[in-house]
């Protein structure tokens, strides 16, 4: 495949102005510049930028007429489609702070991120009403259902938190809006991250002039809403006036649909995880039938295959392919445009920071060291802190880099090293985080689900270390219930992404000579059960269980 990167427009994006944009507003320049060009393209349907921004400004209204201030709190917790898409626009440029949530998380978790962030009002769709009923109850302190309302589209609100219940508005810049997603927390309860509008605004013109976006591009949107993957699809497109193909979400469960959609809509730009990549070259036929219109890609959120990546790299040509870094708290922050030339025998760097953010890497001391130490991110797209029982807590550090400045900077948690010219090389965790699928995961997260059921009185949550389970997770318990039971309750608490690949009954937990768990211990283990149930709820034969 050979292409050509597409040239800016004179109306490219200017990454300088994040820091007074709006994401709103990165929709309204578009409609201005570009009114009849697709903005939003799902199943069946199509809208230009001006009806797009039409009709996001005719739902803020209306959500303001029902009671909506600036700065509350407002989750939308509904399926991919364009709907969901006007909600978000909508209620930013209403003033709030909103949180996209997932429909196939459970209702239980999904109230503890509701409670966890402050969010007073929901909404949702019609088709997904009965599961944000449910959430909405669970998060309210009387438990009793939620005040309703219809809206456009299809769309419905549910008011979680009434009158002097809401939390007072969050400080500046925040107090006018922003963005809040969701990670893994080590105590059961996921925290919510929450960005301004300049930290999402900035990587996503960033990403725009780096991939010299125009108006004639098409970009495919797989991921969830919740995933900070997203920001690209939604706003990079929205800066540079391109349109968002909404990928319906059953596609994602089979690589060979995924393809076809590529090829048939004719996606020009694309990011995903490399798990997905994987499928598509292994499953999917992609090296058969090579999307033709699409001349940039990008990956990022967990280590791609090597030889995967190589033969991607060969079937792409000069399409440009970028390997992306960046946990929840500062979006993408590292790129590096893969050369054409990369073999799997290299080492794969996650390249250098994104324009105007700082990347150092500290050792335990907290200075900067050329060996190997803990990444520390410093810049425009970093984090405003987390939400915790609706109070924001600020966990990043003062840090002096090693040109002697001292930034405020988020540690990362990833260890790695950086070269004299810049790059920067991953080596692992400091912590209990672990990716899967691109979505990072704490493993004391899963712990505590499985602590909280009445049939398991201690448990031990690990992920395999090495051997055919190797990335696998595993929970060691004490209890009389089978894996199957097990794996049952925990499906009212935890999202699929989470469920553990393995329950090990076991009558005692190994301790180090301290008396703790041994953790590392139980990683390196190589015995396996018989049989077990997947996530899914499959009986697996031993031969299974080593496949």
């Amino acid at each position: 495949m050979t292409t050509t990167t597409a040239p800016l427009t004179e109306h490219a994006p200017d990454p300088g102005l994040s820091a007074t944009v709006r994401l709103d507003a990165l929709l309204a320049r578009s409609a201005r510049l570009h009114p009849d060009r697709p903005a939003l393209s799902g199943p069946g349907e199509e809208w230009t930028y001006a009806e797009l921004d039409r009709a996001v400004d005719a739902l803020a209204a209306e959500l303001t007429a029902a009671g909506l201030t600036p700065g509350e709190r407002v989750g939308v917790y509904a399926p991919k489609t364009p709907a969901t898409v006007i909600a978000l626009y909508a209620a930013l440029r209403a003033g709030a702070v909103v949180a996209p949530l997932d429909v196939a998380d459970p209702p239980a978790r999904t109230a503890r991120m509701v409670r966890n962030a402050g969010i007073s009002l929901l909404l949702t769709t019609d088709r997904a009403l009965a599961g944000c009923r449910q959430a909405a109850a669970l998060a309210r302190e009387d438990g009793g259902a939620a005040p309703e309302g219809q809206l456009e589209h299809g769309l419905n609100r549910l008011r979680v938190l009434e009158g002097t219940d809401r939390p007072a508005p969050l400080p500046a810049p925040t107090d006018r809006g922003g963005y809040i997603l969701f990670t893994s927390g080590s105590t059961g309860w996921p925290k919510g991250v929450l960005l301004s509008h300049t930290n999402v605004a900035h990587y996503a013109l960033w990403a725009a002039a780096e991939f010299g976006l125009t108006e004639h591009d098409r970009i495919g949107s797989q991921a969830a809403l919740t995933f900070d993957l997203t920001t690209f699809d939604l706003y990079s497109a929205a800066a540079a006036g391109a349109c968002v193909v909404l990928m319906p979400d059953v596609l994602r469960a089979f690589p060979r649909d995924v393809v076809n959609w590529l090829n048939e809509q004719r996606v020009t730009a694309f990011m995903a995880v490399p798990s997905l990549y994987h499928a598509m070259l292994q499953q999917g036929g992609f090296a058969q039938d090579l999307p033709p219109t699409l001349r940039v890609a990008a990956f990022g959120g967990e280590p791609f295959a090597p030889v995967l990546l190589q033969e991607y790299l060969r079937l792409l040509g000069d399409v440009p392919f970028y390997n992306l870094y960046g946990p929840t708290e500062t979006n993408a922050c590292t790129y590096f445009r893969m050369p054409t030339d990369w073999t799997a025998d290299q080492e794969l760097t996650i390249g250098r920071g994104i324009g105007g953010v700082l990347i150092e890497v500290l050792d335990a001391d907290g200075r900067p060291t050329d060996g190997e130490g803990e990444i520390h991110i410093a810049g425009p797209t970093v984090f405003q802190g987390y939400l915790r029982d609706g109070e924001l807590t600020d966990p990043t550090v003062t840090a002096t880099f090693r040109d002697g400045v001292a930034r405020r900077a988020y540690a990362s948690g990833d260890i790695g090293r950086i070269t004299p010219d810049g790059r920067v090389f991953l080596r692992g965790r400091r912590d209990s985080q672990v990716k899967r699928r691109g979505h990072r995961i704490d493993l004391l997260d899963v712990e505590s689900a499985v602590l909280e059921l009445p049939a398991v009185s201690t448990a031990a949550v690990v992920a395999k270390d090495g051997g055919p389970h190797s990335g696998e997770i595993w929970v060691y318990a004490r209890t009389d219930a089978s894996e199957r039971e097990v794996l049952a309750e925990l499906r009212a608490v935890l999202p699929k992404r989470m469920l553990p690949d393995r329950i090990v009954p076991v009558a005692d937990l190994p301790t180090t000579t301290s008396g703790k768990v041994d953790r590392r211990a139980l990683s390196t283990l190589t015995d396996t059960p018989a049989t077990g149930t997947d996530p899914a709820g499959t009986t697996r034969t031993p031969e299974e269980n080593r496949t």
